[in-house]
């Protein structure tokens, strides 16, 4: 059968199949996919299917469906499914079809960056999640900043193209505002001379050097366990931690160590916004988040942050609603959704205002153009008390353990520590085979696979697809097992526990 458009994904069991089929294709396809197929169709009521067929009405509640095509794609970790449109969706103008897809297309890349990440950057997150961990126990956010902005205006500082325009207009004329930076905007509110109070960086891969220079870390950093280390070196004790979606940080709770009442999401921009929100201002003032790409949609950033020659290819583009427009292209659709659906949130309790002369619209927000700058103005010089409050003093009050608590969690950590090195000790000596089942065993502690998160996640799903690795690969994974011990032990020390626990530490096997 000619297909309007096919994705076949080699090694694919499960398929996605748009419009309508006849039934002998239905018994050839339902061989060739054992999985399973989710065929998306006008439904009528002599629709036939086989057991491994599972017929959606195109008809349906798009959230149903969406959640649908979610639960399909995750059956199988290893292949995402194959995508067939029949030509015969032409036949059926009133169905949209062009919806669904941009759906399964959307929710296919998200399922592939995530697993992407997982496998080929678990070493890396695991890698910093470790390095932040002493700042994560003893500088985390506390429920009492959520009063800091009582009266004020937060202004949440994104890197979009807009900024250029929007960004100098911010200079005087306000009373002092909260100013909450997402980390690529730093270069842009120096070259402009707004210092941020607060600045939010939570991706592992990106770096302090990228975003500013060196000597420029103003305010206080706003982290997650999977920042880049180079953020906290440079903020030092001016640092504090947000709780995410993190395997490890989940056992740490667990055992007793609490998450933030706020979490880290997404992104810096979403996440910039979420902290502006959770310090509770009287209302939140919003520049650069763009959520669209500028020119034919592949520029990201703005000039003055420095990093407008790192563009976003992307085969496909969405369209979704235009703040000047009626549609904009942008590559980020899951990022424009997640942050409009919270900016509609938080706007029923809070005016939310996007201060932007383009981009992709914001649901709930206040849109003013820059020529409207002079009556934004004036109406926040009425309504709005300036920020006072010291960083002295908002330091003071922060999440931490200490004393036993620290001992005994550092005491678990240790032990595990010393059992998956006394295991990693048999692997020298081992074939193969034999050294896959050492692995396999190490990560068969849930405790220790928790506490590995990330890297074992990663890890766990290519030792159990494969019959027999080969000796350079049980070496990589040694190897990289062996470097994250290591770190691990390092903020052991750097947790600075009590002299009895570090001369034990270091003398003795916990395990």
């Amino acid at each position: 059968m000619d297909w309007l458009s096919e994705s076949n994904i080699k090694g694919s069991t499960s398929l996605i199949l748009l419009g309508a089929v006849d039934e002998l294709n239905i018994e050839k396809l339902s061989n060739e996919y054992p999985m399973g197929i989710l065929w998306i169709c006008q439904k009528s009521n002599d629709s036939k299917t086989r057991p491994n067929v599972n017929l959606i009405d195109i008809g349906s509640n798009l959230n149903d469906i969406t959640n649908i095509i979610s639960n399909f794609i995750s059956l199988n970790y290893e292949f995402i499914p194959s995508v067939k449109v029949s030509k015969k969706i032409s036949d059926e103008a009133s169905c949209n079809y062009s919806q669904i897809l941009d759906t399964v297309i959307s929710l296919i890349n998200s399922t592939l960056r995530a697993r992407k990440t997982r496998s080929e950057t678990g070493f890396i997150r695991q890698n910093q999640i470790f390095s932040n961990l002493p700042g994560y126990l003893s500088k985390r956010v506390p429920k009492e900043w959520s009063d800091i902005g009582d009266g004020c205006l937060a202004i949440v500082v994104g890197a979009g193209p807009s900024l250029d325009k929007t960004l100098p207009l911010l200079k005087n004329g306000i009373p002092k505002p909260i100013i909450i930076a997402a980390d690529s905007s730093l270069l842009a509110l120096r070259n402009t001379n707004i210092e941020p109070d607060f600045v939010v960086s939570i991706d592992p891969e990106k770096t302090f050097e990228s975003c500013s220079i060196s000597g420029y870390s103003p305010g206080i950093a706003i982290l997650s366990t999977q920042s880049h280390s180079s953020w906290a070196n440079q903020w030092g004790e001016k640092s504090c931690y947000l709780s995410g979606r993190v395997v490890t940080e989940d056992w740490l709770s667990e055992k007793g160590i609490s998450k933030t009442k706020l979490l880290a999401i997404n992104n810096a921009g979403l996440t910039a916004l979420a902290f502006a929100n959770f310090l509770n201002p009287s209302a939140i003032l919003v520049v650069g988040l763009d959520l669209a790409g500028g020119n034919l949609g592949e520029q990201r950033y703005a000039e003055n942050t420095g990093r407008s020659h790192i563009q976003t290819i992307s085969g496909h583009y969405h369209e979704v609603p235009g703040n000047y427009k009626p549609t904009v292209p942008t590559p980020f659709l899951s990022d424009w959704e997640e942050t409009s659906n919270f900016c509609a949130d938080i706007s029923g309790k809070k005016m939310v205002i996007n201060l932007n002369d383009r981009g992709a619209k914001l649901s709930g927000t206040n849109l003013i153009h820059p020529d409207q700058i002079d009556d934004l103005k004036t109406a926040l010089e009425e309504n709005i008390m300036p920020f006072i409050k010291s960083f002295d003093i908002i330091l003071k009050e922060r999440k931490s353990i200490k004393g036993m608590g620290l001992i005994q969690m550092l005491t678990i950590i240790t032990e595990l520590c010393d059992g998956c090195w006394k295991e990693l000790d048999k692997i020298k000596s081992l074939d193969s085979k034999s050294a896959t089942s050492v692995l396999i065993n190490i990560f068969s502690n849930k405790d220790f696979a928790s506490l590995m998160g990330d890297f074992a996640f990663a890890t766990i799903p290519k030792l159990t697809s494969k019959e027999e690795f080969s000796s350079s690969e049980i070496k990589n994974i040694s190897n990289q097992l062996q470097s994250l011990l290591w770190r691990l032990e390092d903020a052991i020390i750097k947790c600075e526990p009590n002299e009895e626990f570090l001369i034990r530490f270091l003398t003795e096997k916990f395990s």
